[in-house]
């Protein structure tokens, strides 16, 4: 059994509360969970109103399948989500 762990940063310049920052955040994690079947959580700068880190996770048994599962979700994210920049991206299979 393999791990795949997607990470990402992501800043929201037009974010000018908490609430405004989980309104996006929010859909984000809905869709990923929905659209891909991944365990997706914040884990970063919860109370940070400009900025979030989040993970994705997905369990398989091949290294090559996981990769390209956490690409397309990236991939996603940057076609559907144009008002967030994605920064300090990084792909772990363990």
């Amino acid at each position: 059994m393999l791990v795949g762990i997607l990470t990402f940063q992501i800043l929201l310049d037009n974010s000018r509360s908490l609430k405004n920052k989980r309104s996006k955040i929010k859909p984000l994690i809905h869709q990923l969970h929905k659209n891909f079947n991944v365990s997706v959580a914040e884990i970063g700068y919860l109370e940070n109103w400009s900025q979030s880190i989040i993970a994705c996770v997905i369990v398989g048994n091949e290294k090559r399948f996981l990769e390209k599962s956490l690409r397309e979700v990236l991939k996603y994210l940057e076609s559907n989500f144009l008002d967030m920049q994605f920064a300090e991206i990084k792909i772990e299979i363990w």
